[in-house]
């Protein structure tokens, strides 16, 4: 299966904002820590098959948070997950999870990749140049079926793999087993995705440096946080932000079990931004309503994926935009996907929007342990700036 691709060329310089996303879940090790016992240096080496460096990391008692060069990397106890944009190869860390999963005495049993269309597929490396290509990729290492799903018409297509695998290993007392083991340890942990394009033009100045004066580091990042509203709607999250060289945008944030992250390509000739969230908040109307509103684009596409069977959506009325009917898929046994896109009624590429009230609230930096940059970052990757700290936002 090919994926849709826009007829005309790419502009000068394009950067491919829309992400892969992959979702990895493992059986429990004897370890309660699991995977986070494995530090930086690690997650490191296993990030350079994907062809993307750290930035930074900020940790909690849940999970450990790590900014890219290409947008996030989660680690949990016995769960990852990856999000990389640009021409990334993130299919390729697979054979070394697979080895972390040994280390730790866990095994891999539930995976789950997906992606909006690409604008220029064209441009995507190995193992990513069809939907054929990424299905045949992950079924090289699973022996469970490979589901594949598409939601939504063209142009807002929204491309969806999952292989399940359950343990094979016998039940230790007080412990589930097979397909119980992975609904039990993931029910109720459902991830809310909204991926957006064609901003609006005031949207895209408040992601850009120029914006910003003299304003570098630190500084600048907490002053995009604020002024685009993402401090407002984050209330009592730990917000890791960074502001790229010379535009752009990347935020992860951490709230007891929950992960908030934001990434934003303001280039208005292939602007994108993208929200997710395990926070299932978010999922009432006027939040997602209001993460619409920040960003003013052209169009959303927003989906939720489940760990369990059925998935549903309320019904969601954004002002100014025109909502889809909802889709629903089941991915296998154990999981489910839905979505909904919203189309603006209005071209919001030049259209003046309400999207970015500004904060001025007095913004506390938290002090901590400065990781800094990691290695060169790949020919893909934007240049960064000074890293930015991580603030908690009261």
């Amino acid at each position: 299966m090919q994926m849709q691709s826009f007829t005309s060329s790419p502009p000068a310089e394009y950067f491919e904002g829309p992400e892969k996303k992959l979702e990895v879940y493992f059986s429990e090790s004897a370890s309660e820590r699991g995977l986070m016992q494995f530090g930086e240096e690690t997650w490191a080496g296993i990030l350079e098959a994907a062809a993307c460096t750290i930035l930074h990391r900020q940790s909690s008692p849940s999970f450990d948070a790590y900014l890219l060069s290409e947008s996030s990397l989660f680690v949990f106890p016995h769960r990852v997950i990856l999000k990389t944009c640009g021409c990334t190869t993130l299919l390729l860390v697979l054979p070394q999870l697979i080895q972390l999963a040994t280390a730790i005495g866990s095994q891999i049993e539930l995976v789950q990749y997906g992606h909006l269309r690409y604008n220029y597929p064209e441009l995507q490396l190995f193992p990513h140049g069809s939907f054929d290509e990424e299905r045949a990729y992950l079924q090289r290492y699973f022996n469970g079926t490979v589901h594949t799903e598409v939601l939504g018409q063209e142009g807002s297509c929204w491309y969806m793999l999952s292989v399940e695998q359950p343990s094979e290993a016998p039940p230790s007392e007080g412990r589930p087993h097979g397909w119980d083991t992975v609904r039990q340890a993931f029910a109720g942990d459902d991830i809310l995705e909204i991926a957006m394009d064609g901003l609006s033009g005031r949207v895209c100045d408040l992601y850009s440096g120029d914006t910003y004066g003299s304003l570098a580091g630190l500084e600048l990042a907490r002053d995009m946080t604020a002024r685009s509203g993402l401090a407002e709607l984050l209330p009592g999250v730990l917000i890791d932000s960074w502001a790229f060289e010379p535009c752009g945008y990347s935020m992860n944030g951490l709230r007891e079990q929950y992960y908030y992250t934001v990434h934003v390509t303001p280039e208005r000739d292939f602007s994108y931004a993208s929200f997710e969230t395990n926070d299932p908040r978010f999922r009432e109307p006027q939040l997602v309503e209001r993460v619409i509103e920040l960003f003013a684009p052209s169009q959303a596409v927003m989906t939720l994926t489940t760990r369990r069977g059925g998935c549903a959506l309320p019904a969601y009325s954004v002002a100014g935009f025109e909502a889809a009917q909802a889709e629903v898929k089941q991915l296998g046994v154990c999981a489910s996907v839905c979505g909904v896109c919203f189309t603006s009624k209005v071209d919001s590429l030049d259209t003046a929007s309400s999207a970015s009230t500004a904060s001025t609230e007095t913004l506390e930096v938290v002090e901590e342990e400065h990781v800094g940059p990691g290695r060169e970052s790949p020919p893909v990757a934007r240049e960064a700036r000074e890293p930015a700290r991580p603030m908690l936002v009261a």
